[in-house]
């Protein structure tokens, strides 16, 4: 339910957005740590060691100056948050100033930690990129699909009101199979699961941009060819229609025209369309903190400093509002190829 509190957090973002000014940060995201114990083809964080990750004194000081900003939810991301020891101290440090938590999570260790998750997050989003044991160790690098879906199982079973998703990330890897990741994630016992395509040409994801790896499995070979993207536009139609009342019902997300969409963002990747257009306010609404402590307006845009560096208030109340100052979302290339939109309105519910 929209509450007040809700509205007036989204009132100030549109503020915001006219005035170029910091009215409230209602969401931030913040990676404890940056090291995975995924080895996934498209990304690259498996390779970071944590050496850099801020002390949990530091994350005391972030998560007390938070509500000078109003921020309602902080998302833990990753790399993978559970590899952290003293993940849940973290968390507790941003719950003792009173925000609601949500976790993203590779869900290796699920399991192992659902307790601790159970007592603090509302809400829960796994990676699922393959729905057996085989297309999962072949996506994610790791023997991972067994622990992830008993993660879940273990979650929902303690927790059955954390609202649990799982997320796919869509590829030449496994966009034959979209359809059936969708129906093992609905069948171990998730409440939604969600598609997005795979980033190739920011540098986040600790790879170097569009750059293949030494291996051979270098973001930009996760794009479809021609034929591929036919393939790929015709698995979407047929999934439209098969799962129309899990769409309807947003037990599967995005609907059917963020579907079309995932394959138009691969055949605009060849040259043959235009992107699809973004509609998106992130850097007004949200920061992402990195593990080391760089604050970037969202997960693709290069960072605006760093809080070991200039105090948080000055990076809200300056560095942002100059960056926003220069954006364009309509025609900024990073925008333009955006896999992971945020869009804030008036109505939105964003904890």
């Amino acid at each position: 339910m929209l509450t007040a509190s809700h509205l007036r957090a989204n009132l100030l973002v549109k503020l915001g957005e006219v005035t170029g000014r910091t009215h409230a940060l209602p969401m931030v995201l913040y990676a404890p740590t940056a090291r995975c114990n995924s080895r996934c083809v498209s990304c690259d964080w498996w390779r970071a060691d944590g050496a850099g990750d801020l002390t949990l004194a530091e994350v005391a000081a972030l998560a007390a100056a938070l509500p000078r900003f109003e921020t309602r939810v902080v998302v833990l991301t990753g790399g993978e948050p559970l590899v952290r020891p003293d993940v849940m101290e973290v968390a507790d440090l941003f719950r003792a100033q009173g925000m609601a938590l949500h976790l993203l999570t590779s869900g290796l260790a699920l399991e192992k930690h659902a307790a601790d998750v159970a007592a603090r997050f509302q809400e829960v989003t796994v990676s699922l990129d393959g729905h057996t044991p085989a297309l999962y160790r072949a996506i994610r690098g790791v023997d991972g699909y067994d622990a992830v879906t008993a993660g879940v199982r273990a979650l929902r079973g303690l927790a059955p009101r954390v609202y649990l998703r799982a997320r796919g990330t869509i590829h030449r890897h496994n966009f034959r199979h979209l359809p059936d990741i969708a129906a093992a994630a609905l069948a171990a016992g998730v409440d939604q699961v969600s598609f997005l395509a795979a980033d190739v040409t920011s540098d986040a994801f600790n790879r170097p941009a569009g750059l293949p790896r030494a291996d051979g499995a270098g973001a930009a070979r996760l794009l479809l060819d021609d034929a591929e993207v036919a393939e790929f536009e015709a698995v979407v139609e047929a999934t439209i229609r098969a799962r129309a009342d899990d769409l309807a019902a947003r037990r599967i997300v995005p609907g059917p025209e963020g579907l079309r969409r995932l394959a138009r963002y691969y055949r605009a990747h060849l040259g043959h369309a235009p992107f699809p257009a973004v509609d998106c306010n992130a850097p007004w609404a949200s920061v992402f903190i990195t593990a080391d402590g760089a604050v970037r307006p969202c997960f693709f845009h290069p960072s605006v400093g760093s809080i070991r560096e200039r105090p948080l208030a000055e990076l809200i109340e300056r560095a942002m509002p100059a960056f926003r100052n220069r954006l364009d979302v309509a025609t900024d290339p990073i925008c333009a190829r955006c896999v992971c939109t945020l869009k804030t309105r008036i109505a939105s519910k964003l904890w």
